[in-house]
């Protein structure tokens, strides 16, 4: 059953390409004169779009003028960059990657702002015939004959123009680059200008912090005569231990003294006084290290004093080392993101249109469609020329096999009906 239905198939199939052949076959004059005439009103459009005046021409020659621009890596330049690695700081892939100067570049040419200028500057209204909502119509021409090329992994961009005139071409790419580079000059570098200024305010600000801290540690160790903290807890210790020495000696003295001489005697007196005094000095060091007359500080008061300084001056030096770089850098970036490595020139070769191609496109349609309507006339002329009963009997003839005593019976019964 299933080899039988297979072989069926095939045998439709075959049947199927033969009768479309056949049709062909039999509209082939209706074919060739039609896809002729179609191919043949191509070409002499074709020929006749070439020779006509551009202004004149249905379809015109245009000419594309393009301009190369190198952008500088995102980020800052290779020297700068060389720099602050050096030092530690440069900065990393992802802080560097959320802002891409190709992008900023190719958001300046799509601008109101230079499109506009360039339309004022070539009166590109009056040239392009606009009438009715003029802004909005003559921006989308010019972004419309405007290509921007651009290739990240070389950061080369191309800037074209297409027109009929390779002399505005030419012109209309120039004036772009020209105000591309106008707009960066006024705007990135006025940027760059600023950055380096607050740069070096910033360094002169922090370079004056650190001079001040730098004299008021220095008037600290003039005034208790050592360098840091350290060595003044060990004269401190010192002079501690010596006081506590003279008043063991003065109590030793005493107490040898007052063994042998009366209780009122001056010289015990005067020894006592001196004890007194041991003391009074033992407990005004403890208490009070200050050398200023009235004040009084500790020992860990003054440690914390000078603590304070050096780590504010530690602090200021980190700043001063961090912003010195960045300063440098600044100073080595380059003023534009951007070089133009090469202006537009008047193009002595079209960039369109591709006549061949019309033509090529004609013949295939013009072919295709006549086959179609070969097909349709034939399905009209069958329609018109076999009657409705005949129709119906040829087409439940053609139906697959199994279905062949079904079809047999219903034009048993038409014929019987007669």
């Amino acid at each position: 059953m299933r080899d039988y239905r297979n072989e069926h198939s095939e045998t439709s199939l075959l049947e199927g390409v033969l009768r479309y052949t056949k049709v062909l076959f039999e509209y082939r004059r209706f074919i060739v004169i039609v896809t002729v005439c179609v191919v043949a009103l191509a070409t002499a459009f074709a020929i006749l779009s070439r020779y006509l005046p551009p202004d004149k021409s249905p379809l015109p020659n245009t000419y594309a003028a393009q301009a190369s621009i190198l952008i500088q890596q995102d980020g800052r330049n290779d020297l700068a960059s060389s720099l602050l690695e050096g030092l530690g700081l440069a900065q990393s892939a992802n802080a560097s990657s959320s802002f891409r100067n190709g992008d900023l570049v190719l958001e300046v040419l799509n601008s109101r702002m230079l499109l506009d200028r360039v339309i004022s500057d070539f009166e590109l209204i009056s040239r392009y015939h606009i009438t009715g909502n003029v802004k909005g119509k003559s921006r989308q021409i010019v972004l419309h004959k405007s290509i921007f090329d651009y290739a990240r992994n070389t950061g080369l961009l191309k800037v074209s123009y297409v027109d009929i005139d390779p002399t505005l071409s030419r012109d209309v790419v120039n004036r772009m680059v020209a105000l591309l580079e106008e707009w960066f000059n006024t705007n990135s570098g006025l940027a760059v200008q600023q950055q380096r200024q607050a740069l070096e305010e910033k360094l002169t600000e922090v370079r004056s912090e650190i001079q001040s801290l730098q004299d008021r540690l220095q008037a600290l160790q003039e005034m208790y005569g050592v360098l840091n903290v350290e060595d003044l807890g060990r004269s401190q210790a010192t002079l501690l231990a010596t006081l506590r020495a003279q008043l063991i000696l003065r109590e030793i003295d005493i107490k040898n003294y007052s063994s042998i001489s009366r209780i009122d005697d001056p010289r015990l007196e005067q020894l006592k006084n001196e004890r007194q005094n041991l003391l009074d000095l033992i407990y005004q060091n403890e208490k009070n290290v200050s050398r200023v007359p009235g004040e009084q500080k500790s020992l860990a008061a003054v440690a914390q004093e000078f603590s304070e300084l050096r780590t504010q001056i530690d602090i200021q030096q980190r700043v001063y080392n961090t912003l010195a770089p960045q300063y440098e850098a600044a100073k080595l970036a380059p003023a534009s993101i951007f070089q133009v490595l090469e202006r537009a020139e008047i193009p002595d070769t079209k960039s369109g249109p591709e006549r061949s191609r019309i033509v090529l496109f004609a013949f295939i349609v013009a072919f295709l469609g006549s086959c179609i309507l070969a097909f349709i006339l034939h399905g009209v002329r069958q329609i018109r020329g076999v009657p409705s009963e005949k129709l119906r009997v040829s087409l439940l003839e053609s139906q697959p096999e199994d279905k062949s005593v079904e079809a047999g019976s219903i034009a048993q019964s038409h014929r019987h009906s007669r």
